[in-house]
């Protein structure tokens, strides 16, 4: 099933209240939400789902809560990625006690000067402790390194339950060049931005932080690009890139914010998004970002699952 996940895989948000707690009911109901609306799977705990600011018995108290109201409607996959790999193995051990689908692991990060055979070992020692499906989260920015194309073909070669990659920002060209050197099946995720030429040479889909704010387009798009409907794939594709390129645009400035005031405008009450203090959007980007829901008609109504 884990090996067959082709199209939106939902990077669920971690949402808090006010104290930093996560906000258990808000986290119910955004993940009923999101199934509604049709995803394809869910990545949890990576970076927009804020793990690495938790603790370990936060993580576990998270992913619990998706993995129970998820009800295997969807696979769920569950980073747990770590600086050192005894807490990866203990949050992958009680992912799998939970019932999660498989586990996702960014490169461990902070010791940025690791050597391959460090970072090659790591992952090994978590998959040998663990024993199920591992999706490598390649993110140079958050890790410090960037695990190319070959040093990701002797990792998959070195643990066999790796089935795909999360490409934090993977081009078209560059997941065809894993695909090639690669030789077990593997299922690169790239980005939503080029979703219909993605997809169209082997890619299996997208892992986007935007598309968890506006779920139905992402859905849409990939439905239309596998029924054939090329005007709408592309008019979908059109919105996906406006969508993108307003966070890109807004994140240097604003940070994560942008994702909390997103989240507030399709109708969600988020009361903290990041854990940390962050800028507030100006009264230019806010309107800037309620204009364009507005157009695309998602502005304050999360939607329900559209009919296939």
């Amino acid at each position: 099933m884990i090996e067959q996940i082709r199209g939106i895989v939902l990077p669920s948000p971690t949402v808090f209240l006010e104290d930093g707690s996560v906000d258990e009911k808000l986290m119910r109901e955004l993940t009923d939400w999101f199934v509604a609306c049709g995803v394809h799977a869910f990545f949890i705990l990576g970076s927009y789902g804020q793990g690495p600011a938790m603790t370990a018995e936060e993580r576990k108290k998270v992913a619990e809560i998706i993995v129970r109201q998820v009800k295997h409607r969807v696979p769920v996959i569950v980073h747990v990625g770590a600086v050192d790999p005894f807490t990866a193995i203990d949050l992958g051990k009680h992912a799998k006690a939970i019932g999660a689908e498989a586990i996702g692991h960014v490169g461990p990060y902070y010791y940025a000067d690791r050597s391959e055979y460090e970072i090659i070992e790591h992952i090994k020692m978590v998959d040998r402790a663990v024993g199920m499906p591992i999706l490598v989260y390649n993110n140079p920015r958050y890790s410090g390194y960037n695990i190319h194309p070959a040093f990701m073909a002797r990792l998959v070669e070195a643990v066999p339950n790796i089935f795909g990659a999360k490409l934090a920002m993977g081009s078209v060209d560059e997941a065809m060049a894993y695909m090639k050197l690669v030789k077990a099946p593997f299922a690169p995720y790239a980005l939503a931005s080029n979703l219909i030429s993605a997809m169209s040479v082997g890619v299996a889909g997208t892992i986007s932080p935007p598309l968890a704010v506006t779920p139905e387009i992402g859905v849409d798009l990939v439905r239309a690009i596998d029924a054939g409907r090329a005007e709408e794939a592309l008019a979908l594709q059109k919105s996906v890139i406006r969508i993108h390129d307003i966070f890109l645009r807004l994140a240097g400035p604003f940070g994560r914010t942008i994702y909390c005031e997103a989240m507030r405008l399709r109708g969600l009450d988020v009361k903290m998004y990041p854990r940390w203090p962050s800028r507030p959007l100006s009264r230019d980007a806010y309107d800037e970002m309620r204009d364009l829901f507005t157009e695309l008609k998602i502005i304050n109504a999360p939607a329900k699952a559209r009919s296939a």
